[in-house]
């Protein structure tokens, strides 16, 4: 083994621990150049990426399939092609596509990845470059950062790495993250343009792992051992694309080895603090990566929405101005490599969402939930078609040296100039509470150009580009950019919403099935691979207090006799329930409040309730309410209701005054609705409004929308138009489950309506 091999991971440690940057290679090894197996197809150097010969900036938006409904696909992919973009991103989760647990390493039969060939297939159509991120640990606000459930039970007993497993070099975790590689990596190696004809186009950055910098828990040595086999076992695998990271800093200026062939990238997260973070992160990337490009796989397109929070258009510093300043700030920097995080956020239908976020994924991207569009896309839409009409200057573009002076202290100035001469001076402002208006002088310190005078207007947190052809001496010769976008028409009629006033209820039945359990056994041992409702069986003594210890957040109801029973929940979360007199049997439904995508809480996080102080016997358990297309586990609901017991179902009013319900631990509502049939006039999209007393699921025709929570802030609620069914006596179902919380159960106000601020006349 080469010196160097058994050595540098060590020298890292070091470094780390008084405090110096590991990031470049040691002064006794020399930097290896970087290989590309296909050089004449794509390579990069420290500008930018270089396809097919040609030097290539990258304008680039996520799109997560998984997120949207199939068949809205062409839609989505439609508006990311008229925004002038010329790449579409994506992760690629794991439990996605293998959700039951594989018989061992060689078992690929669960795995199932036709969508992610179907949306690789369709970007091609579109004209579109890929990045794909295919982990094995991609985040993305999605349980468990896409790890399956049941990887929790291949964990050994003695881990490697003190008690750490996931994203370590453990070899059980590296076979396992060998055998997702083994499965996804052929897949997308054919859709690779390095296997396609010359111009066409396809897959061309590969991301291993994700965010790794903010995984702290291991040594330098375990975080290098493991991303050097992601990278070997993406590249055994045919993947002959540059590999990339993101804010992963074992990835730069490697100097040998595998990781020579993978280069990081930041993310971007700035708000309205864009100046500090960009010059802080990209700044550092330069410094500590010289011989790739300038890029960002994650800039801010939006941000997502935390239960009990604000929803993400309603939160601060999202504005069309910043999404503006902020792309144009790192195109001033140099930046060639651009990737909102999301361009379209989508849904996390039905449990996918992780723990603490809500269902909806609007992100208040530029393209919305629902596929609408607004100012930021307008914005983005400017920003393409001048990235359409000047990349190819801007690519190679260096940043002059100029003295320049405004009327406004807040406002700065920066200037590229293009190989061919064109000028490109930024004029932007962090002020993001006034306008600003004035006068800049501009002066090349060495002379080479004219000096400039001109005018400046900026709204609240204005920017925006001078642009200067070859040759030209005048301000006047030039033009602002970007130009504005075409406005969005709004039809001026919309269909009524449709109020729903009436509806069946029934509650849960009970399950008549259960199996003995440890408490804390991961429900993916046990074959429950979601985070949907679960019941507990618990032996109990008449009178005696019990005390629950489960995963903080987690939420349980308990049931003597058919009664609820108090739960009592003291400041310091300690979860109580007194047995009351004559009890025969305590049953309690657990709401699995989902599973964490971030940090080192993906491994702690404990399943279901994993202690009862003052039981007598084993604890049983069933897995209850998992899909809400079988209400009461077997009674099949449909639009016809052909399958449904009537006799178990009662009358109830929708309404403000509704009286809540307090008996059930689980209680079901099922109604129907008709839509009008399509105006050929305008595209509508549709949302249910809900208000209720309770958490649940919300299901339409048998698909789950996602989750309801009693404290908010979702109240709305995406309705795909490929899962309703439009026209007189074309009827749809609609089901809710609801768990008690502090009010009981109820429906309070439910209704079908269309969106006005994403409709747009056709």
């Amino acid at each position: 083994m080469p010196f160097h091999t058994v050595m540098y991971p060590r020298i890292v440690f070091f470094l780390l621990m008084i405090g110096l940057s590991p990031l470049t290679a040691p002064a006794d090894e020399q930097v290896q150049p970087r290989v590309f197996p296909h050089p004449d197809r794509i390579r990069y150097d420290s500008q930018c990426l270089i396809i097919d010969g040609k030097d290539t900036m990258i304008f680039s938006g996520a799109f997560h399939y998984f997120r949207c409904p199939k068949e809205l696909w062409p839609e989505r992919f439609q508006k990311i092609k008229d925004a002038g973009l010329n790449c579409v991103e994506t992760v690629v989760p794991w439990n996605w596509h293998e959700q039951e647990r594989p018989s061992g390493l060689t078992d690929f039969s669960k795995i199932n990845l036709q969508d992610l060939d179907d949306w690789l297939t369709m970007a091609e159509h579109y004209g579109l470059y890929v990045i794909i991120r295919p982990g094995p640990y991609t985040c993305a606000e999605w349980s468990f950062g896409g790890f399956p459930l049941w990887l929790k039970t291949e964990k050994p007993a003695t881990p490697l790495r003190d008690k750490i497993w996931l994203r370590t070099d453990d070899p059980v975790f590296i076979a396992w993250s060998k055998h997702w590689m083994d499965a996804v990596c052929p897949l997308i190696a054919k859709h690779q343009i390095t296997h396609k004809a010359p111009g066409q186009p396809g897959v061309i950055l590969f991301q291993i792992e994700n965010e790794y910098d903010l995984w702290r828990s291991n040594t330098p040595e375990v975080r290098v051992n493991y991303l050097t086999e992601l990278a070997k076992q993406a590249t055994a695998n045919g993947i002959d694309v540059p590999l990339i990271t993101c804010v992963t800093k074992e990835a730069r200026n490697v100097p040998s080895g595998p990781m020579r062939s993978v280069f990081d990238c930041v993310n971007l997260y700035p708000l309205w603090d864009v100046k500090r973070q960009v010059d802080r992160n990209v700044d550092d990337l330069r410094k500590t990566q010289t011989d790739a490009p300038l890029a960002t796989t994650e800039m801010q397109g939006g941000w997502f929405a935390h239960v009990g929070d604000k929803l993400s258009d309603q939160q601060d510093g999202l504005s069309a101005a910043e999404i503006q300043n902020l792309t144009l700030y790192c195109w001033q920097k140099g930046e060639t490599l651009t990737n909102y995080y999301m361009m379209f956020g989508g849904t996390s239908f039905d449990d996918w969402a992780a723990r603490g976020l809500i269902s909806s994924y609007d992100y208040d991207a530029p393209i919305r939930e629902d596929g609408g569009v607004g100012e930021r896309y307008q914005r983005v839409w400017a920003l393409g078609h001048m990235f359409q009409e000047h990349a190819s200057r801007l690519v190679r573009s260096k940043l002059d040296d100029i003295e320049a002076t405004a009327s406004d202290n807040d406002v700065q100035i920066g200037e590229r100039r293009a190989q061919d001469g064109s000028r490109y001076i930024f004029v932007r402002t962090d002020n993001h509470t006034d306008a600003r208006s004035g006068h800049v002088q501009v002066k090349e310190k060495d002379g080479s150009a004219p000096d400039l005078d001109f005018d400046y207007q900026l709204e609240p947190f204005g920017s925006t580009v001078l642009y200067l052809p070859p040759g030209a001496t005048t301000v006047a010769q030039g033009s602002w950019l970007p130009k504005p976008g075409p406005a969005i028409a709004r039809p001026a009629v919309l269909p009524s919403a449709v109020t729903i006033a009436k509806g069946k209820t029934m509650p849960d039945p009970v399950p008549q099935t259960w199996r003995p359990i440890t408490l804390g056994e991961p429900f993916g041992a046990l074959g429950n691979m979601g985070s949907h409702f679960v019941y507990y069986h618990v032996p109990v003594q008449p009178g005696t207090t019990l005390n629950f210890k489960l995963q903080s957040g987690d939420h349980i109801v308990a049931s003597a006799n058919g009664t609820l029973v108090p739960v009592l929940t003291d400041e310091k979360k300690n979860i109580t329930v007194t047995v009351p007199d004559k009890t025969q049997e305590l049953v309690v439904l657990l709401e699995n409040q989902g599973y964490f995508n971030f940090k080192e809480r993906i491994e702690r996080q404990v399943d279901g309730i994993h202690a009862i102080a003052g039981i007598s016997g084993p604890i049983e358990f069933s897995m209850g309410e998992l899909d809400g297309s079988e209400l009461g586990r077997g009674v099949a609901f449909s639009n016809s209701d052909s399958n449904v017991d009537e006799s178990k179902w009662q009358p109830v009013e929708f309404s403000a005054t509704a009286a809540p319900t307090s008996n059930a631990l689980l209680t079901w509502y099922r109604t129907k609705f008709e839509l009008p049939t399509p105006n050929s006039d305008a595209w509508v999209p549709w949302h249910l409004h809900l208000e209720a007393n309770g958490d649940g699921f919300i299901y339409l025709n048998g698909q789950g929308l996602g989750r309801y929570w009693q404290v908010g802030p979702q109240h709305d609620f995406f309705l795909p138009a490929c899962w309703l069914n439009f026209g007189p006596g074309k009827t749809n179902g609609l089901a809710i489950s609801l768990c008690p919380q502090d009010k009981g159960v109820s429906i309070n106000a439910l209704n079908i309506a269309p969106d006005s601020d994403t409709a747009e006349k056709r």
